[in-house]
């Protein structure tokens, strides 16, 4: 038991040490302004939304979209209605955008449909200079397309926004999402923009340049599509900008049960992705002395912070029986992951059913642990499945 507890507490250590480097670089890099707007420059955007019989909620997207036409002839929203089995291509139309439906590949999932959709945006519409990607259940913030476009003028070739819960008072399996998506959507990205890494991709709120998407095409399929292509883009020496002053936001569920198969889709493709990616990038990053690489191969390897706190609580019982340097070492990891969470939530000033959710989060790092041993035993999804939608209308953020 002293072995393993020491095992354990080192292994620890070094992961809570850099959350917490990570909350002090985005607090640090929160005072800085984005890039200014000359106010001159326009660029074209063409804004995709993959939709898979989304006929409930896309309206309320593309009304949030249609308002931020403030650019006649500059922006076109194209609905990719990918194998939809309702009045999804119907809805879209009559709230006046762009259908383009796409039949077959069903179990290629998001992945194949971004990839079909922008291969002909490439083809169909050589005029637009950068891609944005909005899923159908989200609402954007009103200066979304500003921001990117600042960013892009600035240099960046790839721009990711701010993706949060918008139903956080729904319940407090939706305000504990709330907190996970702030601390990995926010506060991380935040930190790895202040140190000159890549922020990453969240699957919703992202964009590309035309040029980007020349010369480093979408091919990505796997379950977690958005990391997969990050994960490209990095290995190809491309990095992606942090739009922190813009947002996208979605309702998510309400219940763990409700929860169940996004979550084991999203542990599922992190391990896929760190047994397919991370030697790579190790590699590719130790010989070029790339950080940016470096990192990327190590993120997908990072524990949720239920599955961290598990490991923490777990370390600090074996601790106890062992010496006084074990010990210390353990408590130093509870406290260091207490900091992160509570300074990254302060950070973001996490909304009060966010702070009276936390006393639920033995009861969610349980549920983890139950999903992970699913995935252990092989019961893990395969392919991608859409997520169930409850039916919440979003919530916007003052």
């Amino acid at each position: 038991m002293t072995a393993l507890a020491r095992l354990l507490a080192a292994a620890l250590a070094p992961l809570n040490a850099w959350l917490l480097a990570l909350l002090a670089a985005a607090v640090r890099g929160r005072a800085r302004q984005p890039p200014p707007h000359d106010g001159v420059r326009r660029l074209r955007f063409a804004v995709l939304v993959p939709a898979r019989d989304e006929a409930a909620s896309i309206r309320r997207t593309l009304a949030s979209l249609l308002a931020l036409d403030e650019r006649p002839g500059l922006m076109e929203i194209i609905v990719v209605a990918d194998n939809c089995t309702d009045h999804t291509a119907a809805v879209a139309a009559d709230a006046g955008a762009t259908v383009w439906v796409r039949e077959g590949d069903v179990d290629g999932g998001k992945g194949a449909a971004l990839g079909w959709a922008l291969a002909r945006l490439a083809a169909e519409r050589p005029e637009a200079d950068a891609a944005v990607l909005v899923d159908a259940d989200c609402v954007v913030a009103a200066n979304l397309l500003r921001a990117i476009e600042g960013r892009l003028l600035a240099g960046a070739d790839a721009v990711q926004t701010v993706y949060a819960v918008s139903n956080p008072g729904a319940s407090w399996t939706a305000a504990l999402r709330w907190a996970s998506f702030a601390l990995v959507n926010v506060v991380r990205p935040q930190g790895k923009a202040a140190l000159g890494l890549s922020a990453g991709l969240f699957g919703t709120g992202m964009a590309f340049t035309r040029e980007l998407l020349a010369r480093r095409p979408w091919v990505a399929r796997s379950l977690l599509e958005d990391q997969e292509h990050h994960l490209a883009l990095v290995a190809g020496g491309e990095r992606v900008a942090f739009a922190a002053e813009t947002w996208v936001v979605s309702p998510m569920p309400t219940s763990l049960k409700a929860s169940s198969s996004q979550q084991l889709r999203w542990d599922a493709g992190r391990a896929r992705l760190a047994r397919t990616w991370s030697p790579r990038l190790i590699g590719a990053g130790l010989r070029r002395r790339d950080t940016a690489q470096l990192y990327a191969a190590v993120e997908p390897l990072l524990p949720p912070q239920a599955l961290l706190l598990a490991a923490n609580g777990a370390c600090c019982l074996l601790a106890l029986r062992t010496d006084r340097a074990t010990r210390a070492i353990a408590l130093c990891n509870v406290a260091a992951q207490t900091l992160f969470v509570v300074g990254g939530l302060t950070a973001v000033r996490a909304p009060a059913p966010v702070w009276r959710a936390l006393a639920c989060a033995p009861a969610l790092a349980a549920w983890k642990l139950h999903l992970l041993a699913k995935l252990w035993l092989r019961r893990g999804p395969t392919t991608w499945v859409r997520t169930d939608r409850e039916g919440q209308v979003p919530r916007v953020p003052a």
